[in-house]
């Protein structure tokens, strides 16, 4: 428990000292493009995100019945257009991205995991500070261990089921659920993820 405080506590004074804004305006200041201050910036955020990769993948392995695989996955950024793009292209086929906010159509897309290429795609407004955003983090570790690990499905939505699981699971450790805050129910997560023949 006392570790866990730590990282918060470490992740937290990590934030506030690099907080976005006054990275913007110290860039501002000295004239660097807007592209450039979207690379730096997602340059913190790949740094925050690969920082938390290996206490994710141990508190997964020992609260989850997934292995403890340390090879770690590519951490991306993309637009929300650009994650839907890509699950609305991918949807047909049962192989490619699994997205952290199931099979729903009308649900937003928070984040995407491409088995093939082992990549996480946040999206670009990601953080890393939050529980919120952390926990989208989890799920999408979730799907690389079970990719990297070969586990087994049923059926491509049943991957799912586990990583709400999880997700829920670390939210639960700030006081938050996954409905409050992805408006995310237990019960939808269960229909979502059984496979239908």
């Amino acid at each position: 428990m006392f570790k866990q405080f730590l990282l918060v506590a470490a992740i937290a004074s990590l934030t506030s000292a690099t907080s976005t804004k006054a990275y913007c305006e110290h860039v501002l200041e000295r004239g660097v493009s807007a592209e450039s201050r979207s690379v730096s910036l997602h340059s913190d955020a790949a740094q925050l995100a690969e920082a938390l990769l290996d206490d994710i993948v141990t508190w997964l392995s020992s609260n989850f019945d997934l292995p403890a695989i340390r090879q770690r996955p590519v951490v991306e950024f993309a637009s929300k257009k650009e994650l839907a793009r890509l699950r609305a292209r991918d949807r047909p086929f049962s192989q490619g991205f699994m997205e952290s906010d199931g099979q729903l159509a009308q649900r937003e897309v928070v984040a995407l995991y491409d088995n093939e290429t082992r990549t996480i795609l946040l999206p670009d407004d990601w953080g890393g500070s939050s529980p919120a955003d952390q926990s989208v983090l989890v799920h999408e570790m979730v799907h690389h261990l079970q990719n990297v690990g070969k586990l087994k499905f049923d059926c491509p939505q049943a991957r799912e089921k586990l990583a709400y699981l999880a997700q829920d699971k670390w939210l639960e450790r700030f006081g938050l659920t996954l409905e409050n805050e992805f408006d995310v129910d237990m019960f939808t997560v269960l229909v979502s993820s059984a496979c239908m023949y």
